[in-house]
């Protein structure tokens, strides 16, 4: 493929055709994701299921990666037996081992939510912006993974759906799928599958031995024996006991209260009990509000915020619970620091304890403040990235003591990726407790979410639960805005006529409460869906009507926002003249704006180049686009710089230089193809064959 020399794409894509297969090159090096959990030295047997594991993984059909699936109840071990077989095979796997769960906050994960979090662990997405459909991302995945040796391990799966469009295409992965139940469904796919045992109580005697030492062991056989007995070869009941015996060598080990359990098939549960009362009561009752936040997983900030527990002593309290296997450390990540989760048993159980413990006004409580906390950041993250975004009345209810801050655009990005996982349990939480207030500004605020990251699918699920909430909440203001940003998010998803009417809906509205910036705003909006549907001489009298208003309240940058629009149409309509002067003034108004607004300034420069290259002014055109280009390399906006690179292509091929077109279109398809935008794809494709045609 042709190239712009110089060119800095941070992920180059070499495509043609989707389903023939994207080969991406990464730029720079990227470290191999390990993601497997560390496996101690406790580790006890299972040397028939790692041989089932070497066995269903090493004879791969052609054209796909094996799977291997193992089954059994929580806390038998099979998380533990996948990462000890994974790093036992990581030769085989010199590209990456990674891990994703596919239930979170007692839900299925969002199969476009557990792709992200893949292709961000291969380095994709620091840069660029993945794309929001669901289609795109995992046509993306199956790309990237196809010329990789990768080991994937999908855990706490549900069914086979979620597994088989993660499966890649390639004999020199393997999948390792982790499930309470068989999945029979993968079987006609070629998966194998293995129920785990419990330990045998031979086992489990030296599990428990390896945990409070041998000496204690040969102490106390018989009791030893029957504690080991009373866990049912359950490795997660065996740990819990031992842990707490290890805490308290003066016990006895006949004295242990898990030995009261009733069956083995309860074990799991009393020895979390068991281990839960022994707990001082400030890590007991992080542990079971804890169990009431509706998330996949907590940080130190939510969970602070979430319980009323100083943020230092959470932080070592979610340490000391890790430690003694009540919750799961998960890792670090960017924008949020050590996460963790409720293992699914203890979870339900500390549920049960904080109904028994816990006020119904505390446990709402818990929720409120979780959502107040989510609020305020995302809040933060609107002062950082996009300031002049409508800010909502808002009433916390609890205030977060230590109130959210971002010292920079990335990290303020960082934490609404990490959280996006977050956000729809979040919004169900706040319908079902009635908080409709929280829920409408909560969705508003997420804006940079929506609209930066191009989360578009989950805008639009979002803004229409936003919607009903408002009306339920009865704020006129909140109606208009819900209304207003679902149309955006309809836009921003193609479904234009629907839209086109948000737009109208809201605008009514507005007009009601005599608001002329809001009809401004909508009259705007039906304009740019008119424009983004190519009907431009439909959209002019609507944002030639905009800018008027604007121009009547002296709000500078909404003028300039609907002239960059009207500069466009009347550009591509043939009157490039009147599109440059339109968007000189608009480049000019934005550039002045304090605080600034470098997108949309960006933007007014790129259509800018657009029209001096309609109007022959190729020197120009190069000029302005070129700078508006590596505007957007600064801001980060993956979307935009590709398709400058394409106006670069289109003035190149008007001047006669079809060489440099070729090149730039070939730019530009690389950018498109590192977000997986097929309906940007298939228009390069289309422009490189005319281009290429003698």
């Amino acid at each position: 493929m042709n190239r712009i020399e110089g060119s800095r794409v941070r992920t180059a894509v070499q495509a043609r055709d989707i389903n023939g297969g994207i080969h991406i090159h990464p730029d720079r090096v990227w470290p191999v994701p390990r993601q497997l959990p560390a496996v101690t030295g406790v580790f006890t047997d299972r040397v028939g299921a790692l041989g089932f594991l070497d066995t269903a993984l090493a004879a791969p059909p052609p054209g796909t990666a094996p799977v291997a699936v193992i089954s059994g109840p929580d806390g038998i071990g099979k998380r533990t037996l996948a990462a000890r077989w994974g790093h036992r095979a990581a030769d085989r796997f010199p590209d990456g081992q990674l891990v994703a769960r596919l239930r979170g906050a007692g839900r299925p994960a969002p199969i476009a939510e557990v792709t992200r979090s893949l292709l961000r662990a291969l380095g994709l997405g620091e840069t660029e912006t993945l794309p929001w459909d669901t289609t795109e991302l995992l046509a993306l995945w199956r790309s990237v993974s196809a010329t990789r040796r990768l080991l994937l391990v999908l855990e706490d799966t549900d069914s086979a759906e979620q597994v088989l469009p993660l499966v890649p295409a390639s004999a020199h992965c393997a999948v390792v799928v982790t499930s309470a139940a068989p999945l029979p469904a993968l079987a006609a796919h070629g998966a194998r599958h293995h129920r785990l045992d419990p330990l045998s109580p031979e086992h489990s005697l030296l599990l428990l031995g390896r945990i409070v030492g041998a000496q204690r062991v040969h102490a106390e056989p018989q009791a030893a024996a029957a504690l080991a007995s009373a866990c049912g070869g359950m490795p997660l009941a065996v740990g819990l006991a031992a842990g707490e015996a290890a805490l308290d060598p003066a016990r006895p080990l006949g004295e242990h209260p898990a030995l009261a359990a009733p069956t083995p098939s309860e074990a799991v549960a009393v020895a979390t009990a068991v281990v839960y009362e022994s707990l001082p009561e400030p890590a007991a009752r992080l542990l079971r509000l804890l169990a009431l936040v509706p998330a996949p997983d907590v940080d130190a900030l939510t969970a602070a915020a979430a319980t009323a527990t100083p943020i230092v002593q959470t932080a070592q309290l979610l340490q000391e619970l890790a430690a003694r296997h009540l919750l799961e450390h998960t890792g670090r990540i960017a924008g949020r620091g050590e996460v963790y989760q409720l293992r699914p048993a203890v979870a339900e159980q500390m549920r049960a304890a904080a109904a028994r413990t816990d006020s119904t006004v505390i446990r709402t409580m818990v929720v409120q403040r979780y959502l107040d906390v989510l609020i305020a950041t995302a809040h933060a993250t609107v002062q950082r990235l996009t300031p002049h975004h409508r800010v909502l009345p808002r009433q916390y209810r609890h205030l977060p003591s230590e109130p959210p801050r971002f010292a920079s655009d990335r990290s303020a990005l960082a934490w609404l990726e990490a959280i996006a996982p977050a956000v729809q349990p979040a919004l169900d939480a706040a319908r079902e407790l009635g908080e409709h207030r929280a829920l409408v500004t909560l969705v508003h605020d997420l804006w940079p979410l929506f609209h930066r990251l191009r989360r578009l699918d989950l805008s639009v699920a979002a803004n229409e639960q936003g919607l009903r909430s408002a009306v339920l909440w009865g704020d006129r203001m909140a109606i208009r805005e819900m209304t207003t940003t679902l149309a955006l998010a309809l836009k921003g998803t193609g479904r234009l006529d629907e839209a086109g009417r948000r737009y109208a809906d809201a605008r009514d509205l507005a007009s009601a409460d005599q608001d002329r910036g809001g009809v401004a705003q909508c009259t705007m909006g039906i304009g740019s869906c008119l424009w983004a549907g190519g009907q431009y001489d439909a959209a002019r009298p609507h944002l030639g009507e905009a800018t008027r208003v604007y121009d009547d309240l002296e709000d500078l940058r909404g003028a300039a926002l609907a002239d960059i629009l009207l500069g466009s149409a009347a550009a591509r309509l043939g009157q490039p003249d009147d599109g440059v002067a339109l968007l000189s003034e608009a480049h000019a108004s934005l550039a002045l704006l304090e605080p600034p607004d470098p997108l949309n300034a960006a933007r007014a420069l790129a259509f800018l180049g657009e029209a001096h290259s309609l109007a022959g002014r190729h020197d120009l055109a190069v000029t302005a686009l070129t700078k508006a280009r590596q505007r957007f390399d600064e801001i980060g906006h993956g979307h935009w710089r590709a398709l400058t690179t394409e106006f670069l292509g289109q003035d190149a091929e008007r001047s006669g230089a079809k060489q440099a077109a070729l090149a730039w279109y070939g730019a530009s398809l690389d950018g498109y193809a590192a977000l997986a935008s097929l309906r940007d794809m298939e228009r390069l494709d289309a422009r490189i064959t005319q281009a290429s045609t003698p």
